[in-house]
C-alpha cells in the first residue's frame, strides 16, 4: 500500500467525539476512535486510489 495524500469525511458524531477527546484528555478513547474510525477510513481512501 502506497502512502499519499488523502481527506476523510467526518460525520458530526465524529467531530464531536474528537473535540470530547481532545477536551477530556482521554488516551484510551483517542487510541479507540484511531482504530475503530479513522484507521479503517485511511486503509478505504488508500485502496480506492
Amino acid at each position: 500500500m502506497s502512502m499519499k495524500s488523502i481527506q476523510l469525511n467526518l460525520s458530526p458524531e465524529q467531530v464531536q467525539d474528537i473535540l470530547h477527546i481532545a477536551l477530556d484528555d482521554d488516551s484510551g478513547r483517542a487510541l479507540l476512535f484511531v482504530k475503530t474510525v479513522l484507521a479503517k477510513q485511511v486503509e478505504k481512501a488508500l485502496k480506492r486510489h
